[in-house]
């Protein structure tokens, strides 16, 4: 019975076999399956985390940099380096198998500046991204401010003006020009040549120039660099514009930035003094000071004091006396359209300060602190009369006028620097202003005639018109602007973690 049974069994053990040699199979499959995904699971991770290190060295090496630099670096250089930076892509930096690109974003909350460094990290076929904060801020106090180190001829700070600069005849600008501007023909050139040489016209990158430049040569002239096509509006989209005819191109023609604001830490705000009390100073005899003949023609002032007025007449010289030192004095009305100013015994660092409460002005021919250094000067204006320097005078010093409306004309020279919180400044004539900052950030500044500013303007708005070969020339200067113009001057910037930075 039992082999019987057993006998009809026989044919199920080829089966058996054959069903127990494929659990095998699929156990062996499934178990090399599982090998190679957790080879593939192995390599991905690998890949995950090499791109990770390259990434967060990428955003550790830039964050170092920049707070590395901020240590050392002036507040102009700093200032230029981080706007130079900002709201960028870099190219691809490539490391064996793997690579880097790192994204700039610059913002501010809460009223503080910051910029996030974004940097993707490539390895094989995978990416990955760090990011990290830093803080930006000023540091505040020391120094005196010099605009001019932004490298700029012109720089018009008005976003919503109508006009925001105008070059007409032969008017040119030379060197870089940088124009907030966002109205329609708020940019206009007429007339023959260049309208602006050796350097580039700086807008915002949210203006497009054929619509903000207005220009009276034609409606196109050919096509342009491909450097100058804006992505975000299409390709060829500045092409075929005449006002290339008004800008020297490449390397320069027509460029985007970020526009400086006002006040900020790059331009900031000038805050007028207090002047110094009569009662604190000395009240001479002589309140209204002349020169009337005398033998020796010498008419000195010894000490600080207040006069009602200064009036130097037939051509005659007040000496003021330094005593190796500084000297104070206000007076209501300086006029130096009869005579001159020179000062005597100055010490290293000597500087003349004068209040002028009431007016101001120079005339024909006249002199204040001829040959001197501008520094030796600082003249602060409280009237509203116009303040008037004409007439071939020579003024080497500095003037802070709280209010009023300045005219350079008729061949005036000035060596030195204007600081104004007017809204107007008229330089015309055959003046000239040699390495001096013109800083107007609330005023009309118009040019017109051969007058000729070597040096730069910080202006609201800027008209200039005729001139044949005079106009702006961008100079470097020596003569900064001083630092008591305003109330704390910046000069330098701090780049630091914020906290929580990396992500």
């Amino acid at each position: 019975m039992f082999s019987r049974h057993l006998k009809n069994q026989r044919g199920m053990v080829v089966p058996l076999v054959l069903i127990v040699f494929m659990v095998f199979m699929v156990l062996g499959v499934t178990a090399l399956s599982m090998g190679t995904a957790d080879y593939r699971h192995s390599l991905y991770q690998d890949h995950k985390m090499q791109a990770f290190y390259l990434a967060k060295s990428g955003a550790q090496t830039l964050s170092a940099y920049l707070i590395e630099k901020s240590y050392h670096e002036s507040f102009q250089n700093m200032n230029q380096l981080i706007e130079n930076i900002s709201d960028k892509t870099s190219d691809v930096a490539s490391f064996g198998d793997g690579s880097i690109v790192i994204t700039t974003e610059r913002k501010t909350e809460n009223g503080q500046q910051k910029i996030d460094i974004i940097s993707t990290g490539t390895y094989g076929n995978v990416s990955e991204t760090v990011a990290v904060t830093l803080l930006i801020e000023v540091q505040s106090g020391g120094g005196d401010f010099n605009p001019s180190s932004e490298e700029n001829a012109l720089v018009t700070l008005n976003e919503d003006a109508a006009l925001a600069l105008e070059l007409t005849g032969g008017a040119f600008l030379n060197g870089n020009v940088m124009i907030n501007a966002t109205k329609e023909n708020s940019i206009k050139f007429r007339g023959g040549g260049y309208r602006i040489r050796n350097g580039s016209l700086y807008i915002p990158h949210t203006s497009e120039p054929h619509f903000v430049i207005d220009t009276d040569k034609g409606d196109n002239f050919s096509n342009l660099p491909p450097e100058y096509d804006n992505p975000n509006l299409g390709t060829g989209w500045i092409n075929d514009w005449a006002f290339w005819r008004d800008i020297e191109v490449s390397p320069n023609g027509v460029k985007f930035a970020s526009m400086p604001t006002y006040p900020s830490a790059a331009y900031p705000e000038p805050v007028f003094p207090q002047f110094p009390r009569i009662g604190d100073l000395p009240v001479p005899a002589n309140l209204d000071y002349t020169t009337p003949w005398i033998e020796g023609l010498y008419y000195p002032i010894l000490q600080d004091g207040y006069y009602n007025s200064i009036v130097p007449s037939s051509s005659r010289t007040i000496t003021v006396d330094m005593a190796g030192g500084d000297r104070i004095i206000r007076v209501g009305n300086l006029n130096l359209t009869g005579g001159n100013i020179e000062l005597a015994n100055k010490g290293e660092n000597s500087t003349l300060y004068l209040y002028v409460d009431n007016s101001f002005s120079m005339g024909s021919d006249r002199t204040l602190n001829y040959n001197g250094l501008p520094d030796n000067v600082q003249i602060y204006y409280a009237g509203t009369n116009p303040v008037t320097i004409n007439g071939a005078s020579r003024f080497s010093g500095n003037i802070f006028v709280k209010e009023a409306n300045i005219t350079l004309t008729a061949g005036a020279n000035m060596k030195g620097n204007i600081t104004t919180l007017g809204t107007y400044v008229n330089v015309s004539g055959g003046s000239s202003a040699n390495g001096m900052v013109l800083y107007a950030p609330n005023a009309l500044v118009e040019m017109a005639g051969s007058a000729q500013i070597l040096g730069s303007v910080i202006a609201n708005r800027f008209v200039r018109s005729g001139g044949g070969n005079a106009g702006i020339v961008y100079t470097p200067t020596n003569f900064s602007i001083p630092g008591d113009f305003f109330d704390s001057t910046t000069n330098s910037i701090d780049v630091q973690y914020v906290v929580n930075s990396w992500r």
